[in-house]
């Protein structure tokens, strides 16, 4: 019976998002609220008893002592709390602060660390093939593609330099477009095989006239 309900709920649920094919109904904007209310409760229960519980509350009242220095993100995730009045809002600017300053160096550190350098450790390659040439082709002419600010060269040399960065930027705007091209095709097929995934459940699982 279980089954049964989860899999009426399930198609219903299609049907209401596919309503959004004929606009913006009301029954795409519920369906859009039921999403968005489960994901919101699946997250805080998430946080609740694999973070705070397990890992800020427990260690903090077991040992206070050695633990002490929970006490810092204790306090800041209190203060967050002081948002939902205006009259005490300021006080949790502290640690909206301390988040995106946390987050940015993250994002940034991992930017670095995690694409721009094994990148470029990625074109140390031999130039002994054509594979190898386009890596390292690419992979450059796409960072040249980013200087927006270039100094007037005086000097025959100089220019002759600045003239072979700004075409080979132009070559690496190319290899950027196609990189993005590449995204897009992939989302796009990623995209069409849910839309198969839930015809198929409708045909399958719910009316059954697919077997």
């Amino acid at each position: 019976m279980t089954d049964v309900i989860g899999v009426w709920v399930g198609a219903i649920l299609t049907l209401v998002v596919f309503s959004y094919l004929l606009g913006d109904t009301p029954l795409f904007r519920i369906a859009q609220a039921i999403f968005v209310g489960v994901a919101i409760g699946y997250a805080v229960t998430a946080a609740v008893y694999l973070i705070l519980i397990p890992k800020l509350l427990d260690p903090l009242i077991l040992d206070p002592v050695t633990n002490s220095y929970l006490i810092v993100p204790l306090v800041l995730g209190l203060l967050l709390l002081s948002k939902l009045r205006a009259a005490w809002s300021p006080l949790g600017n502290l640690s909206i602060a301390f988040l995106f300053g946390v987050g940015s160096a993250l994002a940034l550190g991992g930017a670095l660390s995690g694409v721009l350098v094994p990148q470029l450790a990625a074109t140390l390659v031999p130039l002994n093939s054509l594979e190898n040439a386009l890596l390292v082709v690419g992979t450059l002419g796409a960072l040249l593609s980013f200087r927006f600010v270039r100094p007037q060269a005086t000097r025959v040399g100089a220019r002759a330099v600045e003239a072979l960065g700004l075409g080979w930027g132009t070559i690496g705007r190319w290899f950027v477009w196609m990189a993005l091209g590449a995204l897009f095709a992939s989302l796009a097929v990623s995209r069409i095989s849910i839309l198969v995934n839930r015809v198929y459940f409708l045909l399958h699982d719910w009316l059954q006239v697919v077997r």
